[in-house]
């Protein structure tokens, strides 16, 4: 459980310094540079808003890793759908962004050399992101249906009037 809580902190982290690098970007094109408004400027704005949701889901579901913590049924469906959003995005972002990059290659001839390595180390960085956070997602989902499951059949067992010794 403490490795799992770990790659959570993990994924809180990674997802705040993307979320705040989404920020201080539209913060410079909009503030800094005055740019007008276009409607391209509505995807990163989503993008940002799926992000803070993510991070709101990480921060309330970060309890359901303690061992020591009492279980309470998470309700909160909209930090569910924005946090899957923000990985599905960073997913297909970084896989359009290598595949530009393959592009660029190809059409410039050029061997690959160093300068293309932070940039495809960046999108493999958010795709692992991306995968990563709807895993996490999907683990905590079927860990809570699991629990509630158990949670129903042992208030049945409760009703019977069978203990946990019984069956063994």
């Amino acid at each position: 459980m403490k490795i799992k809580q770990g790659l959570k902190i993990v994924l809180l982290i990674c997802s705040v310094s993307v979320v705040g690098l989404l920020m201080a970007a539209l913060y410079s094109l909009v503030i800094i540079e005055d740019q007008k408004f276009e409607y391209s400027m509505l995807m990163v704005y989503a993008v940002v808003l799926s992000g803070i949701l993510s991070i709101i889901y990480h921060i309330k579901t970060l309890k359901y890793y303690r061992t020591t913590s009492t279980f309470e049924a998470f309700s909160g469906s909209l930090f569910w759908i924005g946090n899957i959003v923000f990985s599905i995005v960073l997913f297909c972002f970084s896989l359009y962004m290598l595949y530009s990059f393959y592009l660029i290659i190809d059409t410039l001839r050029d061997p690959v050399n160093l300068d293309y390595l932070l940039p495809f180390g960046i999108c493999a960085f958010t795709l692992l992101l991306g995968v990563f956070l709807a895993l996490e997602e999907s683990a905590l989902y079927k860990y809570i249906q699991n629990y509630k499951e158990q949670q129903f059949v042992d208030s049945i067992d409760d009703i019977k009037g069978h203990q946990k010794g019984d069956f063994e």
